[in-house]
């Protein structure tokens, strides 16, 4: 079911003008799961429009189909609402004389083309608040809906059905050399590369930074819960805009961060999900900033994105894990992320130092403020 999953997507896509054969009902039900699972319900839907339009018998249950469309509504619906609240948060804190960014969501949702940005499942707000940490946990703290904090981030709940992630490091690593590099360049270079997006009304990251940004975003759930299509699909549109002058410096931090193997992998998925009849326009010809593709590399992150679901939500190992003590949860994550000791082994072997390390940094600070509950 996998690869006519994959062709749904490429129809999606435009890259295909139809599935292999016509699903029978039941396989429906499956693609629906799958289409869930990896939280693109509404990409997928717009190709079951596509595939409509063209006259093609697909035969979808009607009650399924009625789910479907429900899915879609309510997707459009909160784009929308988020894209309300992005600006709103942003001038909030403006108003407060700090600098903000919106990162990922509906910053990369920018990137699709229409309509397909309208089917792009939100998630929550990311927002960077650029300012030490020390304030930004301050201004959370002022709005009376901080609920916690951490090394990377604030959850605040001020809007009603939305979360809200203030970040004050916009991407961290376990991997602590790769962590302190990430945090110079996004106190020093990388506030250039953030631009004002006049349909969204706040500011984004530009082409350098979104590449940067997701392919470090992508690569930290990979290690620790699992990444999934959607996050794929935004990485494979961010390069569709990147402009010819931008590649070099991308390529040059791409390798600066230790992406590359990485990278080569995700090169490998987009092509073989997204841009199946380009690959040697593409690669060969240097239009884009990423490494070479590593079929081998790239089959295994396939594999694990397909079991892991969005985010490891559908990950059976994760079920397993002990929740309840934490030194255990620690030497769990650390075991689950041993399963890429093949391909990525220095990020492996820096998991259990970087969970210490990051853990240490909230651990201290909630004894400090007397919050550790």
């Amino acid at each position: 079911m996998n690869s006519l999953f994959f062709e749904l997507i490429q129809v999606s896509l435009h890259k295909r003008d139809c599935l292999s054969h016509i699903p029978l009902p039941e396989e429906w039900s499956i693609l629906y799961r799958l289409a869930e699972g990896q939280a693109l319900v509404g990409v997928c839907f717009h190709g079951i429009q596509l595939l409509e339009e063209q006259k093609q018998l697909i035969y979808i249950p009607a009650s399924l189909k009625m789910q479907w469309i429900a899915s879609v509504l309510q997707i459009q619906q909160k784009n929308k609402t988020i894209e309300v609240h992005c600006k709103e948060l942003s001038e909030s804190i403006g108003k407060d004389g700090y600098e903000s960014c919106l990162l990922k969501g509906q910053a990369f949702a920018n990137r699709y083309p229409f309509p397909l940005n309208q089917y792009r499942q939100p998630g929550d707000i990311d927002m960077w608040m650029i300012a030490e940490p020390k304030e930004a946990i301050e201004w959370a703290r002022r709005t009376r809906k901080m609920h916690y904090y951490d090394y990377h981030h604030a959850d605040i709940s001020i809007f009603p059905n939305t979360e809200v992630e203030l970040h004050y490091r916009p991407s961290i690593s376990r991997n602590l050399i790769r962590n302190k590099r990430l945090q110079k360049w996004f106190k020093g270079e990388g506030k250039n590369h953030i631009v004002f997006n006049e349909t969204l009304g706040c500011r984004v990251p530009d082409d350098v930074f979104s590449v940067i940004l997701a392919l470090n975003h992508n690569f930290w759930h990979l290690l620790y819960e699992g990444v999934g299509l959607r996050q794929m699909m935004d990485l494979y549109f961010i390069l569709q805009n990147v402009k010819e002058e931008d590649r070099k410096t991308i390529g040059v931090l791409i390798s600066h961060f230790r992406l590359e193997h990485f990278a080569a992998a995700s090169a490998w998925v987009l092509w073989h999900l997204f841009d199946n009849e380009k690959m040697d326009s593409i690669f060969v010809n240097e239009s884009t900033p990423l490494p070479t593709p590593n079929e081998r590399a790239g089959r295994f992150l396939l594999e694990e994105i397909m079991q892991a679901g969005n985010f490891g939500h559908y990950d059976a190992r994760l079920k397993k894990l002990n929740k309840g003590n934490k030194l255990q949860l620690m030497f769990q994550w650390a075991k689950h992320t041993f399963r890429l000791i093949k391909y990525y082994p220095a990020d492996v072997l820096w998991t259990p130092v970087g969970i210490l390390r990051i853990s240490l940094w909230r651990r201290v600070r909630y004894i400090r403020e007397k919050e550790l509950k």
